[in-house]
């Protein structure tokens, strides 16, 4: 899964994600092709003024550069207008890469996906140094520049960690979730859940909770892999929920009707022709792929997750707040081939209220 940054001084966050994610370093034989999507988006100080954003990749050969091949490396924009990708050029060990805008844009929520691709991973594994420097401003008026500092780590050829699901996303109060995933030998698996959980799973690929769940429950599955003294991490997320959860309450007043989890199947003919809504409630969305039979899914949650396409794996989750754009679509194969739930937190249909086109 991707990473989101921010550093002390910074007025904007980043969420760097690599594709394929995690990246493994290339081979004589096979070499990986692989790009940074970087989504900017509102920091911890709030809504912000920004005219542009400078990404600095170091080049060479070693554990601290991600590539060698510099010329073949491309740029671009996704999911607003009024952004440019300038084209890069060399800064000593460093290709840089900046990303302008026509006027001060003011960032409320994620604002655009900064592209690097084409990038030829090295051979050397380890952390790749990455710096991110925003020209912002909280008023639209002096605009300096901060530094985001982060790595990109650089997994061995062998390594792989994918597929983290459940075998159902909804369990009865007070039964187990199991939870299977694929990965490499020769790493480390930690399991974390619930209200500070943990245990080690290397050796097992399927693992069921030590008690049975009575309240939706989230997974993090951490695989820790160390090379020449440096050690890589890359994590993966999933959530079970449960049937009529317990509920633990200090002081609760109501006035009028709760609603604690309404849950709905979309149907094939919704998928094939696309919903876009207003989230009535807050909720999670859930894409599943249970078959390898082909189709592509499009999703777009606002201010939170962007715009994302899935073909295979599951299932992928996704926080959607109340009052937020939420769309899905099949854009390519058969809708039958894909399992797409809403879990709302509320009395509210997904259906209730339709966004504008």
């Amino acid at each position: 899964m991707g990473t989101r940054i921010l550093s002390a001084s910074s007025l904007l966050s980043f969420d760097v994600e690599p594709d394929p994610d995690p990246l493994t370093v290339s081979t004589a034989a096979q070499p990986v092709i692989g790009r940074l999507d970087i989504t900017v988006g509102v920091g911890a100080s709030g809504p912000v003024f920004c005219r542009k954003v400078t990404v600095r990749i170091r080049i060479g050969a070693g554990d601290s550069a991600l590539t060698e091949n510099r010329g073949q490396l491309t740029s671009g924009v996704i999911g607003a207008t009024g952004w440019t990708a300038r084209s890069g050029y060399a800064d000593g060990d460093w290709q840089v890469f900046e990303f302008a805008t026509d006027r001060p844009v003011n960032v409320t929520g994620r604002a655009v996906t900064l592209v690097i691709s084409q990038i030829e991973v090295n051979k050397a594994t380890g952390n790749a140094d990455l710096k991110i420097i925003e020209e912002s401003s909280p008023t639209n008026g002096s605009f300096t520049e901060k530094t985001t500092d982060d790595v990109v780590a650089k997994f061995p050829a062998e390594f792989f960690f994918r597929n983290f699901r459940p075998t159902s996303v909804m369990v009865g109060n007070s039964e187990p979730a199991e939870l299977k995933w694929d990965g490499s030998a020769g790493a480390e698996y930690t399991m974390f859940w619930g209200r500070n959980r943990s245990e080690v799973v290397s050796g097992v690929r399927e693992w069921e909770t030590p008690e049975g769940l009575t309240e939706p429950t989230g997974f993090m599955l951490q695989a820790k892999v160390t090379v020449s003294g440096v050690t890589l991490t890359h994590t993966l997320t999933t959530v079970v929920m449960v049937e009529r959860p317990d509920l633990e309450i200090g002081n609760l007043s109501v006035l009028g009707q709760v609603g604690l989890l309404k849950s709905r199947m979309l149907l094939p003919g919704e998928l094939e022709a696309g919903i876009n809504v207003i989230a009535p409630t807050d909720g999670i969305l859930s894409v599943h792929f249970p078959e390898s039979n082909p189709a592509t899914v499009k999703v777009y949650t606002q201010a939170m997750y962007g715009l994302r396409m899935f073909s295979s794996g599951g299932p992928h989750i996704f926080p959607v707040n109340k009052g937020s754009q939420l769309s899905v679509q099949v854009v390519a194969g058969n809708p039958l081939n894909v399992i797409v739930k809403w879990f709302g937190f509320g009395t509210s249909s997904l259906s209730d209220s339709v966004a504008d086109s």
